[in-house]
């Protein structure tokens, strides 16, 4: 199989946006197909015969997908992205400079993410705060409170804007006047959960949201969960508050240290479900924290950290 070496230059970002959103191919699919073609719009002028090529492992409903879905979104993408950019919503394509360098080093790196609000250079130096949606009084006052001291620090908080310790580590870094990123799991027009919809407001007022998603992608098990290895991608660092032995955060904890991002728990004495995950972690290798007392320990290791190189080589 020929395979060609993309170049930026060469994309479209037209086609690009219409094959990450209509292709039904999900970013490894789109990877391995822009390696193929070269181009997004290479690959959406693709006959169907070499779209089916057994190296690619497309599924007949994903060929289908690129070849009518993907083709015609093409031809009115241009007009919903101008509608997304007077909601306040850009849409960049990983060959752009304004793609942040953190997530080329996240397994299968989105090909789009769209934004709301702005994104700093300095995010990807913060930590991510993540825990169980049903956190204990005690968690959610650890997460609140660490949340602020990153904030107090300069240390943008990342999170998933899920409820329990997620929500109270975005208040935590606006109530400080700092400043905080949510991960949706959704798209950038349907915020999950409901309830958050006003913080998420917030969020994107000293902040940003973003999304992998397309825009209007309701939000299900594989999205949350695949969402899990950007929020540990787009910080230097995650800390986990609390969590069980099943769901998202230890998922989201070792994604961190498969990337090569610091990865910390908190150091729970008791016996409540909720500091079982973390203490697997700390079991594991993840630096045990006590509360926002270890800030200086936290700001010490987010700027000491030096990730190694992504195991994959970068496409673009």
């Amino acid at each position: 199989m020929r395979i060609s070496s993309p170049q930026p230059d060469e994309q479209d970002r037209l086609a690009w946006t219409a094959l990450a959103w209509s292709g039904r191919i999900g970013p490894a699919g789109f990877m391995r197909l822009l390696a193929r073609f070269g181009s997004a719009a290479a690959v959406l002028a693709a006959p169907e015969g070499e779209l089916a090529a057994p190296s690619l492992r497309l599924k007949p409903g994903q060929i289908e997908a690129i070849t009518t879905d993907a083709r015609a979104h093409r031809d009115r993408i241009e007009a919903e992205l101008g509608t997304l950019a007077d909601d306040g919503v850009v849409v960049v394509c990983a060959f752009e400079p304004a793609y942040p360098d953190a997530l080329r080093d996240a397994r299968t790196p989105p090909p789009v993410i769209c934004v709301r609000g702005e994104l700093a250079p300095d995010d990807t130096l913060g930590l991510a705060i993540v825990g169980t949606r049903e956190p204990t009084a005690e968690g959610r006052r650890v997460a609140t409170d660490v949340a602020a001291a990153c904030a107090q620090h300069g240390l943008t908080v990342v999170s998933g804007l899920a409820i329990g310790i997620d929500t109270c580590a975005h208040r935590g870094a606006l109530r400080a006047g700092g400043r905080t990123v949510a991960v949706l799991g959704s798209g950038i027009r349907q915020i999950h959960p409901r309830r958050n919809t006003r913080l998420a407001g917030r969020i994107a007022a000293s902040g940003a949201i973003v999304s992998e998603f397309p825009p209007d992608a309701h939000p299900s098990a594989a999205r949350l969960m695949a969402r899990n290895r950007l929020t540990s991608a787009f910080a230097r660092g995650v800390l986990a508050v609390e969590s069980t032995l099943t769901g998202g955060t230890l998922k989201t904890a070792r994604e961190a240290r498969a990337q090569g991002r610091v990865v910390l728990a908190c150091d729970w004495h008791c016996d409540r479900p909720q500091a079982e995950g973390t203490r697997l972690l700390i079991a594991e290798g993840a630096e045990p924290i006590l509360g926002a007392g270890a800030i200086d320990t936290i700001v010490h290791l987010l700027a000491t950290h030096r990730p190694p190189p992504p195991d994959q080589p970068a496409l673009l």
